[in-house]
Protein backbone atom coordinates (compact mmCIF):
# COMPACT_ATOMS: atom_id res chain seq x y z
CA UNK A 1 0.00 0.00 0.00
CA UNK A 2 1.65 3.44 -0.94
CA UNK A 3 1.41 6.34 1.33
CA UNK A 4 0.12 9.78 0.84
CA UNK A 5 2.44 12.71 0.39
CA UNK A 6 5.21 12.26 2.84
CA UNK A 7 6.09 14.58 5.57
CA UNK A 8 8.80 15.07 7.91
CA UNK A 9 9.79 11.83 9.54
CA UNK A 10 12.92 10.93 12.09
CA UNK A 11 13.77 7.74 12.67
CA UNK A 12 16.26 6.59 15.70
CA UNK A 13 17.02 3.51 17.37
CA UNK A 14 19.06 1.53 14.32
CA UNK A 15 22.23 1.25 12.01
CA UNK A 16 21.98 3.07 8.70
CA UNK A 17 24.36 2.38 6.04
CA UNK A 18 25.47 5.73 4.92
CA UNK A 19 28.97 7.22 3.59
CA UNK A 20 28.78 10.45 4.99
CA UNK A 21 27.93 8.63 8.82
CA UNK A 22 29.45 5.25 9.20
CA UNK A 23 27.91 5.95 12.85
CA UNK A 24 24.56 6.62 12.09
CA UNK A 25 21.44 5.25 14.19
CA UNK A 26 19.19 7.60 13.01
CA UNK A 27 18.21 9.32 10.02
CA UNK A 28 15.61 12.04 9.34
CA UNK A 29 13.28 12.38 5.84
CA UNK A 30 12.31 15.42 4.86
CA UNK A 31 9.15 14.43 2.12
CA UNK A 32 11.23 12.83 -0.99
CA UNK A 33 14.88 13.51 0.14
CA UNK A 34 16.80 12.73 2.99
CA UNK A 35 17.63 15.53 5.23
CA UNK A 36 20.22 14.08 7.76
CA UNK A 37 22.21 11.30 9.23
CA UNK A 38 23.36 11.52 13.07
CA UNK A 39 22.98 10.13 16.42
CA UNK A 40 19.71 9.33 18.13
CA UNK A 41 19.98 12.28 21.23
CA UNK A 42 20.75 14.85 17.46
CA UNK A 43 17.80 13.43 16.12
CA UNK A 44 15.86 13.51 19.43
CA UNK A 45 16.55 17.25 19.35
CA UNK A 46 15.65 17.75 15.95
CA UNK A 47 11.96 16.24 16.66
CA UNK A 48 9.64 19.28 16.62
CA UNK A 49 5.79 19.11 16.88
CA UNK A 50 5.79 18.82 12.50
CA UNK A 51 8.20 15.74 13.15
CA UNK A 52 6.81 12.53 12.97
CA UNK A 53 8.78 9.96 15.20
CA UNK A 54 9.54 6.33 14.59
CA UNK A 55 11.59 3.77 16.85
CA UNK A 56 13.73 1.43 14.16
CA UNK A 57 14.01 -1.15 17.41
CA UNK A 58 17.73 -1.92 15.91
CA UNK A 59 16.73 -2.12 12.23
CA UNK A 60 18.76 -1.58 9.77
CA UNK A 61 18.41 1.09 7.14
CA UNK A 62 19.72 0.53 3.66
CA UNK A 63 19.35 1.85 0.25
CA UNK A 64 16.66 -0.27 -1.45
CA UNK A 65 18.12 -2.88 -4.17
CA UNK A 66 18.02 -2.15 -7.73
CA UNK A 67 16.85 -5.53 -9.58
CA UNK A 68 17.33 -6.82 -12.97
CA UNK A 69 14.71 -8.61 -15.35
CA UNK A 70 14.50 -10.00 -18.30
CA UNK A 71 11.07 -9.07 -20.43
CA UNK A 72 9.36 -12.49 -22.62
CA UNK A 73 8.02 -11.21 -25.75
CA UNK A 74 4.12 -11.75 -25.51
CA UNK A 75 3.12 -14.79 -27.31
CA UNK A 76 -0.22 -14.71 -29.54
CA UNK A 77 -2.94 -17.05 -27.37
CA UNK A 78 -5.22 -18.83 -29.71
CA UNK A 79 -8.17 -17.77 -29.11
CA UNK A 80 -9.69 -21.36 -30.02
CA UNK A 81 -7.23 -23.60 -28.08
CA UNK A 82 -7.05 -21.15 -25.33
CA UNK A 83 -8.18 -22.56 -21.99
CA UNK A 84 -10.29 -20.20 -19.44
CA UNK A 85 -6.97 -19.52 -17.57
CA UNK A 86 -5.04 -18.99 -20.88
CA UNK A 87 -3.81 -14.92 -20.75
CA UNK A 88 -1.92 -13.11 -23.89
CA UNK A 89 -0.41 -10.79 -21.18
CA UNK A 90 0.61 -13.44 -18.54
CA UNK A 91 4.58 -13.35 -17.69
CA UNK A 92 6.64 -13.58 -14.94
CA UNK A 93 6.40 -11.03 -12.29
CA UNK A 94 9.10 -8.54 -12.11
CA UNK A 95 10.58 -7.89 -8.82
CA UNK A 96 8.60 -6.23 -5.66
CA UNK A 97 9.15 -3.21 -3.37
CA UNK A 98 7.97 -5.97 -0.94
CA UNK A 99 11.17 -7.86 -0.96
CA UNK A 100 13.31 -5.16 -0.73
CA UNK A 101 13.79 -3.60 -4.38
CA UNK A 102 13.63 -0.03 -5.07
CA UNK A 103 13.43 0.12 -8.56
CA UNK A 104 13.43 -2.72 -11.44
CA UNK A 105 15.43 -2.43 -14.47
CA UNK A 106 13.89 -4.03 -17.40
CA UNK A 107 15.17 -5.71 -20.62
CA UNK A 108 12.74 -6.76 -23.64
CA UNK A 109 12.70 -6.37 -27.24
CA UNK A 110 8.92 -6.54 -27.48
CA UNK A 111 7.55 -3.22 -26.84
CA UNK A 112 4.26 -3.53 -25.85
CA UNK A 113 5.25 -6.23 -23.10
CA UNK A 114 7.78 -3.81 -21.69
CA UNK A 115 5.27 -1.06 -21.35
CA UNK A 116 2.94 -3.58 -19.23
CA UNK A 117 6.09 -4.83 -17.34
CA UNK A 118 7.18 -0.57 -16.62
CA UNK A 119 2.97 -0.16 -15.45
CA UNK A 120 3.58 -3.50 -13.23
CA UNK A 121 6.61 -1.86 -12.10
CA UNK A 122 5.26 1.83 -11.39
CA UNK A 123 2.49 0.43 -10.22
CA UNK A 124 4.10 -1.45 -7.04
CA UNK A 125 5.61 1.77 -6.44
CA UNK A 126 8.98 1.17 -7.84
CA UNK A 127 11.43 3.29 -10.25
CA UNK A 128 11.14 1.68 -13.26
CA UNK A 129 14.12 1.56 -15.61
CA UNK A 130 13.14 -0.07 -18.98
CA UNK A 131 16.07 -0.46 -22.01
CA UNK A 132 14.29 -1.90 -25.17
CA UNK A 133 16.65 -4.35 -27.10
CA UNK A 134 16.67 -3.48 -30.43
CA UNK A 135 19.93 -3.96 -33.31
CA UNK A 136 20.97 -0.55 -34.90
CA UNK A 137 23.04 0.12 -37.72
CA UNK A 138 25.89 2.06 -38.63
CA UNK A 139 23.91 4.09 -41.24
CA UNK A 140 20.39 4.16 -38.82
CA UNK A 141 19.64 7.57 -37.66
CA UNK A 142 18.37 6.72 -34.13
CA UNK A 143 16.19 9.33 -32.13
CA UNK A 144 16.12 9.04 -28.23
CA UNK A 145 12.38 10.79 -28.11
CA UNK A 146 11.24 6.76 -29.59
CA UNK A 147 12.64 5.12 -26.87
CA UNK A 148 11.61 4.58 -23.46
CA UNK A 149 15.14 5.26 -22.30
CA UNK A 150 18.88 6.94 -23.51
CA UNK A 151 19.77 3.01 -23.81
CA UNK A 152 19.41 0.77 -26.37
CA UNK A 153 20.19 -3.04 -26.30
CA UNK A 154 21.22 -6.14 -28.51
CA UNK A 155 20.59 -9.15 -28.13
CA UNK A 156 23.84 -10.98 -28.36
CA UNK A 157 22.02 -14.68 -27.93
CA UNK A 158 20.03 -14.00 -31.58
CA UNK A 159 23.39 -13.69 -33.25
CA UNK A 160 25.15 -17.09 -32.87
CA UNK A 161 27.78 -17.01 -35.17
CA UNK A 162 30.47 -14.98 -34.28
CA UNK A 163 31.51 -12.78 -37.35
CA UNK A 164 27.93 -11.77 -37.25
CA UNK A 165 27.58 -11.38 -33.70
CA UNK A 166 30.67 -8.46 -33.97
CA UNK A 167 29.79 -7.02 -37.00
CA UNK A 168 26.36 -6.03 -35.73
CA UNK A 169 27.65 -5.18 -32.35
CA UNK A 170 29.86 -2.69 -33.97
CA UNK A 171 27.63 -0.85 -35.62
CA UNK A 172 24.81 -0.84 -32.81
CA UNK A 173 28.00 0.47 -30.60
CA UNK A 174 28.29 2.80 -33.38
CA UNK A 175 24.76 3.89 -34.31
CA UNK A 176 24.43 4.71 -30.43
CA UNK A 177 27.35 6.87 -30.07
CA UNK A 178 26.23 9.24 -32.80
CA UNK A 179 22.76 8.95 -31.41
CA UNK A 180 24.26 10.00 -27.90
CA UNK A 181 22.47 6.71 -26.22
CA UNK A 182 23.86 3.99 -24.31
CA UNK A 183 24.74 1.15 -26.04
CA UNK A 184 23.73 -2.06 -23.99
CA UNK A 185 25.16 -5.31 -25.32
CA UNK A 186 23.46 -8.42 -24.01
CA UNK A 187 25.34 -11.82 -23.00
CA UNK A 188 22.50 -14.68 -22.82
CA UNK A 189 22.39 -15.86 -18.97
CA UNK A 190 24.40 -18.92 -18.20
CA UNK A 191 22.31 -22.16 -17.42
CA UNK A 192 21.38 -22.96 -14.15
CA UNK A 193 20.60 -21.19 -10.51
CA UNK A 194 22.93 -17.90 -10.71
CA UNK A 195 23.24 -18.07 -6.77
CA UNK A 196 23.88 -21.59 -6.77
CA UNK A 197 27.27 -22.71 -6.60
CA UNK A 198 29.44 -23.53 -9.75
CA UNK A 199 30.90 -26.92 -10.11
CA UNK A 200 34.12 -27.76 -9.02
CA UNK A 201 36.25 -26.32 -11.09
CA UNK A 202 34.26 -24.08 -12.89
CA UNK A 203 36.02 -21.03 -11.46
CA UNK A 204 39.35 -21.49 -12.87
CA UNK A 205 37.75 -22.90 -16.30
CA UNK A 206 35.92 -19.02 -16.51
CA UNK A 207 39.74 -17.95 -16.64
CA UNK A 208 39.38 -18.95 -20.35
CA UNK A 209 36.60 -15.98 -20.92
CA UNK A 210 33.61 -16.01 -23.04
CA UNK A 211 33.81 -16.25 -27.05
CA UNK A 212 30.84 -14.29 -27.61
CA UNK A 213 32.40 -11.55 -24.96
CA UNK A 214 35.52 -11.59 -27.07
CA UNK A 215 33.13 -10.48 -30.35
CA UNK A 216 31.68 -7.99 -28.31
CA UNK A 217 35.04 -6.50 -27.29
CA UNK A 218 36.36 -6.38 -30.70
CA UNK A 219 33.67 -4.53 -31.84
CA UNK A 220 33.93 -2.15 -29.17
CA UNK A 221 37.60 -1.57 -30.32
CA UNK A 222 36.49 -1.22 -33.79
CA UNK A 223 33.73 1.11 -32.76
CA UNK A 224 35.97 2.94 -30.95
CA UNK A 225 38.52 3.22 -33.41
CA UNK A 226 35.51 4.64 -35.66
CA UNK A 227 33.69 7.08 -33.60
CA UNK A 228 36.60 8.47 -31.70
CA UNK A 229 38.25 7.69 -28.09
CA UNK A 230 36.19 10.56 -26.45
CA UNK A 231 33.02 10.37 -28.25
CA UNK A 232 32.77 5.97 -27.60
CA UNK A 233 33.77 6.26 -23.65
CA UNK A 234 31.48 9.47 -23.01
CA UNK A 235 28.33 6.91 -23.46
CA UNK A 236 29.52 4.79 -20.99
CA UNK A 237 28.45 1.78 -23.03
CA UNK A 238 27.84 -1.44 -21.00
CA UNK A 239 28.14 -5.35 -21.31
CA UNK A 240 25.07 -6.98 -19.76
CA UNK A 241 25.21 -10.77 -18.57
CA UNK A 242 28.82 -10.91 -18.19
CA UNK A 243 29.79 -14.37 -16.47
CA UNK A 244 33.08 -16.04 -17.29
CA UNK A 245 35.79 -13.69 -18.58
CA UNK A 246 39.40 -14.03 -18.50
CA UNK A 247 41.85 -11.11 -16.76
CA UNK A 248 42.95 -10.49 -20.58
CA UNK A 249 39.43 -9.35 -21.51
CA UNK A 250 39.13 -7.74 -17.89
CA UNK A 251 41.65 -5.62 -18.92
CA UNK A 252 39.87 -4.86 -22.21
CA UNK A 253 36.79 -3.90 -21.18
CA UNK A 254 38.94 -1.62 -18.51
CA UNK A 255 40.38 0.02 -21.73
CA UNK A 256 37.15 0.36 -23.20
CA UNK A 257 35.34 2.15 -20.56
CA UNK A 258 32.97 -0.42 -20.55
CA UNK A 259 30.70 -0.99 -17.49
CA UNK A 260 30.27 -4.78 -16.65
CA UNK A 261 26.74 -5.95 -15.41
CA UNK A 262 27.70 -9.11 -13.50
CA UNK A 263 25.94 -13.06 -12.75
CA UNK A 264 26.75 -12.89 -8.85
CA UNK A 265 28.76 -15.82 -8.34
CA UNK A 266 29.91 -16.66 -11.68
CA UNK A 267 31.59 -13.85 -12.94
CA UNK A 268 34.81 -12.83 -12.06
CA UNK A 269 34.32 -10.47 -9.73
CA UNK A 270 37.97 -9.84 -7.73
CA UNK A 271 39.61 -9.77 -11.44
CA UNK A 272 37.07 -7.01 -12.96
CA UNK A 273 37.67 -4.83 -9.53
CA UNK A 274 41.28 -5.15 -10.14
CA UNK A 275 41.42 -4.35 -13.49
CA UNK A 276 39.12 -1.17 -12.89
CA UNK A 277 35.85 -1.96 -14.45
CA UNK A 278 32.95 -0.39 -12.96
CA UNK A 279 30.73 -3.26 -11.64
CA UNK A 280 27.07 -4.45 -11.27
CA UNK A 281 25.23 -7.39 -9.89
CA UNK A 282 22.13 -8.81 -11.31
CA UNK A 283 19.49 -10.38 -9.38
CA UNK A 284 15.71 -10.96 -9.03
CA UNK A 285 15.74 -13.43 -6.40
CA UNK A 286 12.78 -12.53 -3.96
CA UNK A 287 15.73 -12.54 -1.11
CA UNK A 288 18.26 -9.58 -2.39
CA UNK A 289 20.84 -10.24 0.02
CA UNK A 290 21.07 -13.58 -1.69
CA UNK A 291 23.08 -11.85 -4.29
CA UNK A 292 25.19 -10.32 -1.92
CA UNK A 293 25.92 -14.10 -0.50
CA UNK A 294 26.56 -15.27 -3.83
CA UNK A 295 29.22 -12.80 -4.45
CA UNK A 296 30.94 -12.82 -0.80
CA UNK A 297 30.45 -17.00 -0.72
CA UNK A 298 31.64 -17.91 -4.19
CA UNK A 299 33.51 -21.54 -4.19
CA UNK A 300 36.40 -19.61 -6.28
CA UNK A 301 38.21 -16.76 -4.73
CA UNK A 302 38.56 -14.91 -8.51
CA UNK A 303 34.54 -14.96 -8.62
CA UNK A 304 34.46 -13.15 -4.76
CA UNK A 305 34.35 -9.91 -3.18
CA UNK A 306 33.33 -8.34 -0.37
CA UNK A 307 29.68 -7.52 1.01
CA UNK A 308 30.37 -3.82 0.93
CA UNK A 309 31.54 -4.22 -2.84
CA UNK A 310 28.73 -6.43 -3.64
CA UNK A 311 25.94 -4.20 -2.16
CA UNK A 312 27.11 -1.00 -4.28
CA UNK A 313 26.76 -3.07 -7.10
CA UNK A 314 22.86 -3.49 -6.36
CA UNK A 315 22.47 0.00 -5.28
CA UNK A 316 24.71 2.70 -6.28
CA UNK A 317 26.65 1.01 -8.71
CA UNK A 318 23.41 0.23 -10.32
CA UNK A 319 21.88 3.59 -10.57
CA UNK A 320 25.84 4.60 -12.05
CA UNK A 321 25.29 2.87 -14.80
CA UNK A 322 22.26 4.30 -15.86
CA UNK A 323 22.38 7.36 -18.14
CA UNK A 324 21.06 10.27 -16.76
CA UNK A 325 20.82 9.03 -13.51
CA UNK A 326 21.29 11.40 -10.09
CA UNK A 327 24.38 11.78 -8.81
CA UNK A 328 23.28 10.53 -5.24
CA UNK A 329 21.10 7.79 -6.41
CA UNK A 330 21.56 4.73 -4.37
CA UNK A 331 23.07 6.13 -1.48
CA UNK A 332 21.86 7.17 1.80
CA UNK A 333 23.51 11.29 2.17
CA UNK A 334 21.69 14.55 2.74
CA UNK A 335 20.22 15.91 -0.30
CA UNK A 336 19.45 12.14 -1.95
CA UNK A 337 16.19 10.66 -2.64
CA UNK A 338 14.66 8.71 0.13
CA UNK A 339 14.59 5.54 -1.07
CA UNK A 340 15.66 2.81 1.64
CA UNK A 341 14.50 -0.34 2.99
CA UNK A 342 14.68 -1.36 6.32
CA UNK A 343 15.42 -4.39 7.44
CA UNK A 344 14.77 -7.50 10.59
CA UNK A 345 18.44 -8.37 10.91
CA UNK A 346 20.40 -10.57 13.56
CA UNK A 347 23.59 -8.50 13.57
CA UNK A 348 25.67 -6.18 11.48
CA UNK A 349 29.33 -6.36 10.53
CA UNK A 350 31.96 -5.51 7.77
CA UNK A 351 32.60 -8.68 5.57
CA UNK A 352 35.57 -9.40 3.76
CA UNK A 353 35.88 -12.50 0.88
CA UNK A 354 38.81 -14.82 1.51
CA UNK A 355 40.59 -14.38 -1.27
CA UNK A 356 40.62 -10.87 -2.76
CA UNK A 357 42.53 -9.23 -0.64
CA UNK A 358 41.58 -6.62 2.28
CA UNK A 359 39.16 -3.94 -0.32
CA UNK A 360 37.58 -2.25 2.92
CA UNK A 361 38.87 -2.45 6.98
CA UNK A 362 37.34 -4.72 9.57
CA UNK A 363 38.54 -2.31 11.98
CA UNK A 364 36.10 0.58 13.83
CA UNK A 365 38.41 3.01 13.25
CA UNK A 366 38.38 3.39 9.80
CA UNK A 367 34.62 3.99 9.66
CA UNK A 368 33.51 1.87 7.08
CA UNK A 369 29.70 1.37 7.52
CA UNK A 370 28.51 -1.71 8.44
CA UNK A 371 25.98 -4.08 6.45
CA UNK A 372 23.93 -7.16 8.23
CA UNK A 373 25.77 -10.24 8.54
CA UNK A 374 25.45 -13.20 5.78
CA UNK A 375 27.23 -15.92 7.65
CA UNK A 376 23.67 -15.75 10.15
CA UNK A 377 21.24 -18.52 10.43
CA UNK A 378 18.92 -16.51 8.06
CA UNK A 379 18.98 -13.51 5.35
CA UNK A 380 17.54 -10.04 6.49
CA UNK A 381 13.97 -10.16 6.24
CA UNK A 382 12.66 -6.71 4.23
CA UNK A 383 10.16 -4.50 7.04
CA UNK A 384 9.29 -1.48 5.09
CA UNK A 385 10.61 0.07 1.73
CA UNK A 386 10.40 3.42 1.27
CA UNK A 387 10.85 5.17 -2.43
CA UNK A 388 11.17 8.97 -3.24
CA UNK A 389 10.30 9.35 0.56
CA UNK A 390 6.43 7.02 -0.10
CA UNK A 391 5.91 4.19 1.71
CA UNK A 392 5.30 1.83 -0.61
CA UNK A 393 5.60 -1.79 1.26
CA UNK A 394 5.68 -3.11 4.59
CA UNK A 395 5.03 -0.23 7.77
CA UNK A 396 7.06 2.39 8.76
CA UNK A 397 9.01 2.64 12.10
CA UNK A 398 5.98 3.69 15.29
CA UNK A 399 7.14 5.96 18.39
Amino acid sequence: MQSQEPGTRVWVNGSVYSPADPFATAVLLAGATVAWLGSDDAARAMAGPGVTPGDLRAAVVTPAFVAHHRVPDRLPVDADAAGPGDDADAAPAPPRTSQGYGAVELLGSDPEALAAATERVLADGAHALPVLIRAATQEQELDASDLPSPALGLDAGTLPALPALRESAREHLVACTRAALQAVLVLPLTEGDPHGAMPDGAGAAASSGDDRLDALLEAAEAAQEHVGERAFRARNHRIVGVGGASEEQCRRMAALSLTASCIPGRAPLRDLSRAGVPVTLMTEDPEPWAAVKAALEAPHERLRTSARAAFLGLTRGAWRARPGAQPLAGQLVPGAEATLTVWDAESVMVQQAQGTGASWSTDPRARTPVLPALDDARLPRCEATVVAGRLVAGTEPRP
